[in-house]
Parts: structure tokens; C-alpha cells; sequence
């Protein structure tokens, strides 16, 4: 009898924020959870697996699947969270350095987790990619122009990348969160943030559960149907 192995998820970024909510969610599951990130992990449980690395880099990132080849062989979802904003200011002052750290982040690692993830996805013909965006690149928020892009940038390649996997068996998403209380939302001015939230039809702060509720959807088997697709909660 063939054991029925469990379903294995990807996630970046999990020492904190919505990918340590996450992680938690999907062990909660029983799902096995790999997470990564720059610093340590304080979740402490049989079937998760922390591995420390900088994604910036793409040998940090090879690091990362060849731990997943060897111990486990296959790759059931990808949520691709880490993201950074090393750069609040207007677009005539940014440094290239804060543009090459964003773009190293948000983009190049987001583009290079889905390429080695399709390769083991498209063993079992089956797979569910999901790109954390955000409500930033709806609202067009002034001094926000690099982060901004980088959020439209995912969302664009993604588009592209379910037309290209979905024969395989692989869907792409991106899950565009509001606002929500993280390391990342707290370097917003304040009074920026609630005018903003004011542009949306829900005018609070988004909760960690929202995002998990959507993604349960979208990583379903019976959600084959779903690629391609843009997600903006809280009525963006």
C-alpha cells in the first residue's frame, strides 16, 4: 500500500509577520511546513523545518530546494511572502542601493522560488503558487514609488506565469492584502496609513486571517480553475 504522504508548503519569510502566521496556520493543518528567512525561527514543531538564509542571493536560494530534494523529493505550494521596503521617500531621492535590495527581495527572489518550484511541482502535475502582493500597488501612494513597483512587478509576472504552468497542473495567484499591524506596515506614517485605508470599501486594518481564509481557497485541488487571478482584500 502506498503511504499517503502529507502536503508539503513553501513559505518565505516565517520568522515573523504574516509568514510566521502562516507557518503556524499550515502546521495547525498538517501540512509539512518549510520556512526560510534571514534570521532564526521560534516556532518549535516535528514537521517544520527552518532553513536561515538571505533570498537576495540565488545560491541562498538553490540552498533552500536542494534541502527540500533531498529530504522530502516534491513540493505541494509556494507562498512567497518576504518582502522588504528598505526605502519610504520620493522617487527623485532613492538611493540605487535601496532599489537593487528591494527589487533582490520582492522580485528576483519571487521570480527565482517559482522557477525551482515548478521543476518539482510539475513531478506530480500539481501545484499552487501563491505571490503576496499589495493594496500599494492599487493606491499608487506617493514616497511608496519603489516598493510600489516591485508589489506590480509580482503581480504582472505572475499573470504570466499561470499561462505558462497551467498544464502542468500548477495554478499562480497573487493575494493582495489592506493594511495589516506587521514590522513592514508600522515604518507608514500613521495619518498616511488611515487615509489611505479610507480609499478602501472596508476602512480598518486587515487581520492575519483574512489572507490564510483566501489562500485555503486558492490551494484547494478543487480550485484548478483559479490562475492567474489578483486578490485585493479589504475592498481595494
Amino acid at each position: 500500500m502506498n503511504e499517503v504522504k502529507k502536503k508539503l508548503v513553501l513559505i518565505t519569510g516565517t520568522s515573523r509577520g504574516i509568514g510566521a502566521y502562516l507557518a503556524k496556520h499550515y502546521l495547525l493543518k498538517g501540512y509539512i511546513v518549510i520556512g526560510c528567512s534571514r534570521s532564526i525561527s521560534v516556532i518549535d514543531e516535528i514537521d517544520y523545518f527552518h532553513i536561515q538564509s538571505d533570498i537576495s542571493e540565488e545560491l541562498e536560494i538553490l540552498k533552500v530546494f536542494s534541502f527540500i530534494r533531498k529530504q522530502f523529493g516534491y513540493i505541494d505550494v509556494l507562498i512567497n511572502n518576504a518582502a522588504i521596503n528598505p526605502a519610504i521617500m520620493s522617487a527623485a531621492l532613492l538611493p540605487y542601493e535601496s532599489i537593487q535590495k528591494a527589487y533582490k527581495v520582492n522580485v528576483f527572489a519571487t521570480m527565482l522560488f517559482c522557477r525551482e518550484a515548478v521543476k518539482l511541482m510539475s513531478r506530480k502535475k500539481f501545484g499552487r503558487i501563491i505571490n503576496i502582493g499589495s493594496m500599494a500597488s492599487k493606491h499608487e501612494v506617493p514616497g511608496e514609488g519603489l516598493y510600489t513597483s516591485t508589489k506590480a512587478a509580482v503581480i504582472a509576472y505572475t499573470r504570466v506565469l499561470a499561462k505558462e504552468v497551467y498544464k502542468q497542473g500548477i495554478t499562480a495567484n497573487v493575494v493582495a492584502p489592506s493594511a495589516i499591524e506587521t514590522e513592514l506596515s508600522k515604518q507608514i506614517n500613521v495619518n498616511a496609513l488611515k487615509e489611505v485605508l479610507l480609499r478602501n470599501a472596508i476602512h480598518k486594518m486587515g487581520e492575519f486571517s483574512d489572507v490564510s481564509n483566501v489562500i485555503d481557497l486558492l490551494i484547494n485541488e478543487e480550485s484548478s480553475s483559479i490562475t492567474g487571478q489578483v486578490i485585493f482584500l479589504g475592498g481595494v
